[in-house]
């Protein structure tokens, strides 16, 4: 059988964030710094009465006059009004941009079940199908793994599920949905903690066919809150049904296939949800996901001191060199910024936070590369290393060790405005993205 080439792709949205300094190794933005601004059309979908009953008048044929004909004609012309509606949101939820939200009224609350929240990105597929690696998704899962490992090891879950799963359902992190201030990584419907979004999504109706609905959708603070979200669903199932999704669970599935199986047609309603899934946990080898880290992977205890005997560099001089008031004070992007000008580098001031520096450094030319290098910035997404898992983090590389392990410097792991060294085994340095100055 002739086999089928899908590429899955997702377009990068590059913003930076206004955000206050709440996280545990450096919130990276201060207010007066905006990077990119998205402008939002919102799109009405009521049709005033005026307007349809001047439709109405267009369509009479000569002589028809009555109550019933009339009303019949305006009928028929708010049906048309709504499908063109429905129509142009279509249109601008498809749009590379982010999605608009409508301010509608929610709908009804259903038990939570999968929605996706962007346009579905296959049409119909055969039973065998392929992906192929982009940066998008790569960056995507180095932000979301080790949240995903952590929440999978204390549910007795697949990780790399999670993450597949995270990776359909918000177009590699592109959608709205799926990036703040909502962090909803697996289109959960309802409120969390008093939360939700209203914004129209589209649904497969069983038979691989899309049709546009609007819901409310929960609203995270961050990523770790929405696996734990999505694992708290999986493990206590819905209101009437609390075993709907034992299939899942790492008892009753013995591999990953069985768990991806488990959730097509109870947790989605794509009928090949469990092939997307399947596909994608494969090109990205995403079952390291489910294994736990040995002792000797995970970091070394933090020092606190001003330099380090092993650092190819001069001791930090502390000192505050122009456009470092573009990043908060005291946190690890003012620090890298810093550190960077007093070694006679250069890096922009709008490199957003932590977790951002690789993607901008791309963005604005820079030599960006996951190969350890010395005096470079290094960016940690968000959970890996103890970088916040909102907004990551940013460190000076000071040395590169023969086993592959770095020493790096940094500013807030300790207490803000504290500079601190440690060294960052060689598994998860190589997870990382290295920013060579300018």
């Amino acid at each position: 059988m002739k086999r089928k080439l899908i590429i899955l792709s997702a377009l990068s949205i590059l913003t930076s964030a206004n955000l206050g300094p709440i996280f545990a190794y450096g919130i990276e933005e201060v207010e007066s710094e905006t990077v990119t601004t998205t402008e939002e059309t919102t799109v009405s979908a009521e049709v005033p009465e005026e307007q349809a009953t001047s439709a109405s008048e267009t369509k009479k044929e000569p002589g028809m006059e009555s109550v019933e004909q009339t009303e019949e004609a305006v009928t028929e012309t708010s049906d048309t009004s709504e499908k063109e509606s429905v129509s142009e949101k279509e249109a601008i939820t498809s749009n590379s941009a982010p999605q608009q939200i409508y301010a509608e009224t929610p709908v009804e609350q259903v038990p939570p079940v999968y929605e996706d929240a962007l346009p579905n990105l296959m049409e119909p597929l055969p039973e065998i199908f392929e992906v192929h690696k982009n940066e998008t998704a790569a960056n995507f899962i180095r932000r979301i793994g080790e949240a995903a490992r952590k929440v999978g090891q204390e549910s007795q879950l697949y990780a790399s599920v999670m993450i597949a799963q995270a990776i359909l359902e918000t177009g590699s992190g592109q959608s709205t949905l799926g990036q703040a201030p909502y962090f909803n990584l697996f289109g959960i419907k309802g409120e969390f903690e008093g939360q939700s979004v209203t914004l129209f999504t589209s649904e497969d109706d069983g038979t691989g066919h899309l049709h546009q609905v609007s819901a409310a959708f929960r609203q995270y603070p961050n990523y770790q809150k929405s696996f734990e979200d999505y694992a708290k669903l999986i493990k206590e199932g819905v209101a009437g049904n609390q075993k709907l999704y034992t299939g899942v669970w790492k008892e009753h599935a013995s591999t990953y296939q069985e768990a991806t199986k488990a959730l097509t047609g109870v947790y989605a309603t794509d009928i090949h949800y469990d092939q997307k899934l399947n596909a994608l946990i494969e090109e990205y080898h995403l079952t390291e996901y489910d294994q736990i880290k040995a002792a000797s992977e995970l970091n070394s205890v933090l020092i606190q001191t001003a330099s380090h005997a092993d650092s190819d560099f001069p001791e930090y001089a502390g000192q505050s060199y122009p456009g470092a008031y573009y990043y908060a004070d005291g946190n690890c992007t003012q620090y890298v910024y810093n550190r960077i000008f007093q070694l006679g580098g250069f890096v922009d001031v709008n490199m957003g936070n932590g977790m951002d520096w690789g993607m901008s450094g791309q963005v604005k030319g820079y030599e960006v590369s996951s190969k350890p290098k010395t005096g470079t910035a290094v960016s940690f997404p968000p959970t890996v290393g103890g970088a916040d898992a909102t907004y990551g983090h940013v460190a000076f590389v000071e040395h590169i060790y023969e086993n592959g392990s770095i020493l790096i410097s940094e500013m807030n792991a300790i207490g803000l405005g504290t500079v601190s060294y440690r060294v960052i085994e060689a598994q998860t340095a190589s997870t990382l993205l290295y920013v060579t100055p300018k």
